[in-house]
């Protein structure tokens, strides 16, 4: 199994979510089929948190996951129905040919059988690689999940590139994008 939990620290999640989407734009810059999702954060000046968008990368379709009205009150709030969306989103997209799938939050509701949950189960059971990011605070619960099949790396760049070199196959000189590679 190819599948490997990026685990961080309290304060460390925007570090971790610009991470994903810099390494995704390089995968898919260098012809990588990506499924999955990752998170871009935009600062609201009038709110103590981000907005958060969710991007499927198969499609670049983004689907905006915070809750407006926890947002007006001063809170930071997931809105659960949009991240199943996207959730929907990347399962559909499972069914084409990926390379790779990033998930950028095992969290709360994949602990709960819902968000991502689904299209973690179902990349692993096609043998997708499959990069995941986690709070360390859900260590107990992604472990329990599976079951001591999964590598943890630390949210540092170079570890995390590399672990996606290390099971990343040939990227065929005939896909658009690709034509520079060699093989990785």
């Amino acid at each position: 199994m190819k599948l490997a939990g990026i685990v961080y620290g309290m304060g460390q999640a925007n570090a971790v979510d610009a991470m994903l989407c810099v390494l995704a734009d390089r995968l898919r810059n260098e012809g990588y089929r990506l499924a999955g999702a990752i998170q871009h954060n935009t600062a609201a000046p009038d709110s103590p948190c981000s907005d958060m968008t969710i991007e499927d990368l198969a499609s670049a379709q983004r689907i905006d996951v915070s809750t407006p009205l926890e947002r007006a009150s001063g809170g930071c709030r997931l809105e659960a129905s949009a991240l199943e969306d996207a959730a929907g989103l990347v399962a559909a997209s499972l069914d084409n040919e990926v390379d790779l799938v990033i998930i950028n939050r095992f969290g709360k509701q994949e602990m709960a059988g819902s968000g991502f949950r689904g299209v973690i189960q179902a990349a692993v059971a096609r043998d997708i690689p499959l990069l995941i990011a986690l709070n360390g605070v859900h260590g107990q619960m992604w472990e329990e999940f599976h079951g001591g099949l999964a590598v943890t790396l630390v949210p540092e760049p170079q570890a995390v590139e590399a672990w996606c070199r290390s099971v990343l196959t040939t990227v065929q000189k005939s896909r658009p994008g690709a034509a520079s590679m060699g093989t990785r």
